[in-house]
């Protein structure tokens, strides 16, 4: 799923921290990040992009983090 490596860390680990936190943690490890505010649209593509993390927040607090 990650393609040739995964994150340092689980992305349950993500999940309750401030979007500013886990968004540094993710660029500390080489991915990049998207964030997907639920309380908005929350519409996404479908495409697989092995270095990139989705945040899916609400009220700055991320609710689930999805690698892809």
């Amino acid at each position: 799923m990650f393609g040739e490596r995964a994150p340092s860390f689980a992305l349950s680990e993500l999940v309750g921290s401030r979007v500013d936190e886990a968004r540094a943690k993710c660029e500390a490890d080489g991915f990049q990040v998207e964030v997907v505010d639920l309380e908005g649209h929350g519409a996404v593509t479908l495409d697989l992009r092995p270095n990139r993390i989705r945040l899916y927040v609400r009220r700055g607090k991320v609710e689930e983090a999805r690698a892809g």
